[in-house]
């Protein structure tokens, strides 16, 4: 009966600790950041706080049911598959009347004005993907930014909580370290990535007015490289603040270890006590530091899915238009429809890298615990 009511004891200063310390933290502006996330996932996700997600850890609690979050997924991809038709209609609409021109020609053996319709067309086309590319393109940019400022909100709160249970040097690196990354990583996309994607859609577009093939390869070799650079930033910032997180997870380790080892050998009589109740409080300390890094990772997943998902179905409708097309228009909108299909995935690509290594950066930081803090 004793160990019992210790134990519940033991339970109520834990609840307490945790309430105490979450008290403290400034989370507002974060979890204004996760409701916007959550309404942009249009359902998706539903808006969790940070002590939503720490009773979740202390009971056991999964955070979202899988099969209802899938279902959900598929629901939406589907969504905007059906709004993206529209696009995909006024392309074929606009191949039909071009393939009857070309019909007509052949008949009447007007070529040059049949040539003019062609052309006319062509530009219809491109002036329907280039508009669709654009919104694409700033949906992009946009969730970038976002992703970046959500990172840049996170980090002056998990350094502080990361130092407060020991992890002096890991905190002491790694925020220089990470907040140098997402500068710079976040400058090469916006300055040099997305803007050679860009070019490269305005070299597919501009190959199709003409017959032969004049920039098709120059357009494939750009995207091509700023998905290989933003492949290679993300494996080096990535790389090297994961070294130096394991670097310095030993020697703060090595540091809270000996701490407690001191207070509880060198205090007298109390000591015990005092190193246990050093362990409640760092313990309380590393939960909602893992809890508010979890928020961090699922308000990015929020950001990412719905312009991932719209940016996947375009591509999707880009590839079918480019096969219905093939028939009724010429070879050179066929084949920049399928390009232009491909640039799209390679957006998408290249938001889902750069989510990955905000990703890696918060799991880098919930990974490092200051040490042992349970006996």
């Amino acid at each position: 009966m004793k160990h019992t009511n210790k134990e519940g004891k033991g339970d109520m200063d834990y609840e307490s600790i945790l309430k105490e310390q979450m008290e403290k933290l400034n989370l507002t502006e974060l979890e204004d950041i996760m409701e916007d996330a959550a309404e942009q996932s249009n359902g998706i996700f539903s808006a969790l706080s940070a002590d939503e997600i720490v009773q979740s850890f202390i009971k056991g609690e999964p955070l979202f049911d899988t099969e209802i979050l899938l279902e959900h997924i598929w629901d939406v991809f589907l969504y905007e598959i059906r709004a993206g038709l529209v696009l995909g209609v006024e392309i074929i609409s606009i191949c039909i009347v071009m393939g009857l021109l070309k019909n007509f020609s052949n008949s009447f053996g007007d070529k040059p004005v049949s040539t003019l319709g062609t052309v006319v067309c062509s530009c219809l086309v491109i002036t329907l993907c280039l508009r669709d590319f654009m919104i694409t393109y700033e949906s992009c940019l946009g969730t970038l930014n976002i992703m970046t400022n959500t990172m840049q909100i996170l980090l002056p709160i998990l350094i502080p909580l990361l130092i407060s249970i020991g992890g002096f040097s890991s905190g002491g690196v790694l925020n220089p370290v990470i907040m140098g990354a997402i500068t710079i990583f976040n400058t090469v996309l916006q300055k040099f990535i997305l803007p050679i994607l860009f070019i490269s859609s305005i070299f597919i577009l501009i190959n199709s007015l003409t017959e032969k093939d004049y920039v098709s390869r120059l357009a494939v070799f750009l995207r091509r490289a700023a998905l290989f650079l933003t492949g290679l930033a993300v494996t080096i910032f990535t790389g090297l603040t994961a070294i130096q997180g394991l670097a310095t997870k030993t020697a703060d380790g090595l540091l809270v270890n000996t701490a407690r080892y001191s207070v509880d050998n060198f205090i007298p009589i109390v000591g015990g006590f005092a190193a246990d109740s050093v362990d409640m409080v760092l313990s309380c300390a590393a939960v909602i530091k893992n809890g508010i890094g979890v928020l961090g990772i699922v308000i990015i997943l929020c950001l990412l899915v719905m312009p991932v998902l719209k940016i996947l179905a375009i591509a999707v409708i880009y590839k079918l238009t480019a096969v219905l097309a093939e028939p009724v228009a010429t070879k050179q909108i066929s084949a920049s429809l399928n390009e232009m299909g491909s640039a799209v995935i390679t957006m998408a690509v290249v938001l889902g890298l750069c989510a990955l290594m905000f990703l890696i950066f918060l799991t880098i930081i919930i990974g490092i615990g200051g040490g042992r803090l349970w006996n």
